[in-house]
């Protein structure tokens, strides 16, 4: 079975083997209480405890490694364990030792693709808040990448552009070889 590459895309509100850094709670960290309440809740009725942010963290974790071992040559995930440290400490101003042990014991990435929120419209669809959070979050998750010095592209312009330049950056991998992980199983 050929190993299979991963490729975390963290995308701005709206659409690895390093140091572990732990974030402290902040008082610049945005941060809204929610509550949950019923059928036809939003993002705005939920209130998120760290329970929740570690659930999340290993699940995807454990679909990710499902899905790699499917012998696919690119996996690519919205999301991750890494991208959930800052998620936890936008919802909680704080991240736990629980879901950094499970970011810091992910399999490592081939390419992070993070998505400037500069341009990109934001839509509503009752599962994304905090527009006015969102140049927030970009500059949280570049300095999150940058402090883990994981491989990772900003990609900007318009939707064809970003997909253009990320597809390009997966080609560069691919064209590399299968150097980027090793074999499963």
């Amino acid at each position: 079975m050929s190993p299979t590459p991963r490729t975390s895309t963290t995308t701005s509100p709206s659409s690895t083997s390093a140091p572990r850094t732990r974030t402290e709670p902040s008082s610049s960290a945005p941060r809204t209480p929610l509550t949950a309440k019923g059928r036809g809740r939003r993002v705005f009725d939920l209130e998120w405890s760290d329970a929740d942010f570690e659930a999340v963290a290993a699940r995807q974790s454990a679909e990710e490694e499902r899905a790699a071992r499917t012998g696919r040559p690119v996996l690519v995930c919205d999301t991750d364990a890494l991208a959930t440290t800052v998620w936890q400490e936008r919802y909680l101003g704080r991240t736990t030792d629980a879901v950094h042990i499970l970011a810091n014991a992910m399999p490592p990435r081939a390419l992070y693709l993070l998505t400037d929120h500069e341009g990109v419209p934001f839509h509503d669809d009752g599962l994304r808040d905090g527009e006015e959070l969102r140049p927030w979050m970009t500059e949280r998750f570049r300095k999150v990448l940058s402090g883990r010095g994981v491989p990772w592209l900003e990609v900007r312009g318009d939707r064809s552009t970003r997909l253009r330049l990320a597809l390009e950056a997966v080609d560069r991998l691919l064209e590399e070889g299968w150097r980027l992980a090793a074999p499963l199983g």
